[in-house]
């Protein structure tokens, strides 16, 4: 029985990995800051007794102690909206991280693998790509905090074997997919299943003549298992799928075996994605006697199958909106409301003045419930602010809140201020118009340490008005702004994509280290 250290364990492929070494009968030390990876993932392994979780971000010196036999480094944050979202962590997981785990790999005379990634060939001219090609990339671009992080911790694992005798492994990565992709992490299966599933237009950036090729998450763990157990081949290896198809084929396949009546929609393309990526894996056949044995169609229906289970747990929402229904309702709560309804797979809670005595306590709508404060009439704008704390609190405990929102900073924000200190969850404001902007600051100066705690503490603010933004940045030094329209529908979308990184960060705790 070996002791395995695997970073990044709790994530996508690294708890496919634990799951695989725990059944092989090793004792396993999984490491996860949860930055992106999800206690979800691992939840069936922690009652194990050779199951450790422990939750560290690699950034930080890991002091363990002596007897750790192989260290898989899989920390990083993997999808574009993950390592996009703090570029600068990102590279430094990359980098420093990876100088902690060969620090530790030298002092318990361990063999370490690092997880790196197709990536690094850029938008490759090379077809397919062999890993004596160089590349070609762009070190400038918004995915390079990715790209050359993982090309400068591929240097960094060949200098410590050259001046320290560790023993490294390397394998590239390919476009990998199977079930525990998360829902909302930006990567072309899972949002065409997902949005497939829903019976939402299949979105591709470009003409969808773009090639990938995909392999099945079991391939990859019994190809990383493989290259840890030779003893003589360093690597780099290319681990991943050599059968390739375009993103069209992708898109009408999967609304083949998800029975989906979506179509498919073309959007402009995005900067810097390569146009084709493909492995040549004859160095891998040769010196690992490996290839993926999973076809395509088998591995597609098994990763539906997934998503099909996963879609049907909600993710709830609190929305503290001080008006909310529309004979009070100003453009940005009806704009909300459109927006909410966009978002079918998420369910809302609103937590809102009744203002009106003809209005009930509650009502349903397909996506979302209406919970109205009060006793209907003017006063219930102040009963919000403790009475919807006090409601929020009781629904938590029922629904288990990911994300709270604030619609405007007045004294629906000041309840939501209430219910995150109580309940520790995260919340984000919405604001509109300049003149509520201008309003909202003079009362700042009324009562102003309430106002300055309000946008200390939430994570992001939504609005249209960049010169308010820089206002409230100056005078409240806020965490995160985030600028964004809520007018027509492509903006709607815009907003939606936006809202699904933050999801995704709350959701995994990711929250940028200090």
């Amino acid at each position: 029985m070996k002791r395995i250290l695997v970073t990044g364990g709790a994530g996508f492929i690294g708890s496919h990995l634990c799951a695989y070494l725990l059944n092989k009968g090793h004792k396993i030390i999984c490491v996860d800051n949860l930055y992106s990876g999800s206690l979800g993932n691992i939840k069936h392994l922690l009652t194990y007794p050779n199951f450790k979780f422990i939750k560290h971000d690699i950034i930080n010196p890991f002091l363990y102690e002596i007897g750790i036999d192989e260290i898989y480094n899989l920390a990083c944050p993997a999808s574009p909206i993950s390592y996009q979202f703090d570029p600068v962590y990102t590279i430094k997981t990359n980098i420093i991280g990876s100088l902690n785990m060969l620090e530790l790999a030298k002092k318990n005379g361990a063999r370490i693998l690092q997880a790196s990634t197709s990536e690094i060939y850029g938008d490759p001219l090379e077809h397919p790509q062999k890993e004596s090609y160089l590349g070609n990339v762009d070190p400038l671009s918004p995915r390079s905090c990715y790209d050359e992080g993982k090309r400068a911790a591929e240097t960094l694992f060949f200098d410590y074997a050259r001046d320290y005798n560790v023993d490294v492994r390397i394998i590239r990565i390919f476009n990998t997919y199977g079930p525990k992709m998360a829902l909302n992490d930006g990567r072309v299966i899972s949002n065409f299943i997902i949005q497939a599933l829903k019976g939402e237009d299949i979105t591709i950036f470009g003409k969808g003549s773009q090639t990938r090729s995909f392999m099945y998450v079991d391939d990859l763990i019994e190809g990383m298992v493989k290259m840890m157990g030779n003893n003589i081949f360093k690597g780099p290896v290319n681990l991943g799928n050599q059968n390739e198809r375009t993103i069209k084929d992708l898109a009408q396949m999967v609304i083949k075996f998800t029975n989906s009546d979506s179509k498919i929609i073309y959007l402009s393309d995005i900067s810097n994605d390569p146009k084709k990526r493909c492995p040549d894996i004859s160095l891998a056949k040769d010196k690992l006697n490996w290839q993926p044995k999973i076809d395509f169609e088998t591995g597609l229906k098994e990763t539906i199958k997934y998503f099909k289970e996963r879609l049907k747990i909600k993710t709830h929402i609190l929305v503290f909106s001080t008006v909310f229904d529309e004979v009070m309702a100003d453009k940005l709560e009806i704009d909300v409301k459109e927006l909410i309804k966009e978002m079918r797979h998420f369910h809302f809670h609103i937590i809102t003045g009744r203002f009106i005595k003809d209005l009930p306590k509650i009502s349903f709508d397909e996506n979302f419930t209406v919970h109205r404060i009060g006793i209907g009439n003017s006063l219930d704008k102040y009963l919000l602010v403790l009475f919807g704390f006090l409601k929020a609190r009781k629904l938590h405990k029922d629904f288990n809140f990911s994300l709270a929102w604030s619609v405007r900073s007045t004294y629906s924000g000041l309840a939501a201020l209430i219910f995150k200190i109580f309940s520790k969850v995260p919340f984000i404001i919405l604001l509109r118009h300049a003149d509520v902007a201008e309003s909202t600051l003079r009362k700042t100066k009324i009562i102003s340490p309430i106002y300055k705690m309000l946008f200390k503490k939430t994570e992001a603010i939504y609005s249209p008005d960049d010169i308010l933004i820089q206002k409230l940045k100056n005078n409240h030094n806020l965490p995160e702004i985030i600028l964004s329209v809520i007018e027509s529908t492509p903006e709607i979308r815009k907003v939606k994509e936006i809202h699904y990184r933050i999801v995704n960060k709350l959701d995994k705790k990711l929250v940028k280290p200090k």
